[in-house]
């Protein structure tokens, strides 16, 4: 184990960091997602993210974009309709040598693509929408990008704050008037 100490706090040193967090949600943004009021209930199925899906559900609980969200297996009956998440991006740096070689203090900088896939499906009539969140993200990897952390414009890779979740119910209310349309025969 004593071996092994120094290569996890290599590894832990030069693995800090942060990237860009979403954009905060503009007042003509709010005003949108509070006139959107859909009488569908959202179930919260299959989940391909880092944040829990709990969290999810909650937040958009939160914004009474729908009649009723929860996790699909809390149904009785099926929901009108069913979200599937995915967690899309990739890095465009190189592997950060140099930051693991001074144990986080030379920081790696980078660019990246970041975003979430949100399929609704209407069980009735097998109907879908796919609606993406896209976002170009600045990344920091060392000391550098944990000192960021502090601030609410960064969030670790991989991770959301509540500006992703607001990010999800811009976008679905933005296309409410087809959403409500997904279940009708």
């Amino acid at each position: 184990m004593r071996r092994l100490l120094p290569l996890l706090v290599l590894v832990f040193l030069s693995a800090c960091g942060a990237m860009t967090a979403p954009p905060s949600l503009t007042a003509a943004e709010r005003a949108r997602i509070a006139a959107a009021q859909l009488e569908l209930s959202l179930g919260v199925g299959r989940h391909a993210a880092s944040w829990s899906r709990e969290d999810l559900v909650t937040a958009l609980a939160q914004w009474h974009l729908f009649r009723r969200v929860d996790r699909l297996e809390a149904f009785a009956e099926a929901p009108d309709l069913v979200a599937t998440v995915q967690v899309v991006g990739t890095p465009d740096n190189n592997v950060p040598i140099v930051t693991f070689l001074t144990l986080g203090i030379i920081p790696t900088v980078g660019k990246g693509y970041d975003g979430v896939r949100v399929t609704l499906a209407a069980p009735a009539t097998g109907r879908t929408l796919e609606i993406r969140i896209d976002q170009k993200d600045l990344v920091i990897i060392g000391w550098g990008g944990a000192v960021l952390l502090g601030s609410e414009e960064w969030v670790r890779a991989s991770a959301y704050n509540r500006r992703m979740f607001d990010r999800i119910a811009s976008e679905l209310a933005a296309r409410a008037e087809t959403i409500e349309t997904l279940p009708l025969r």
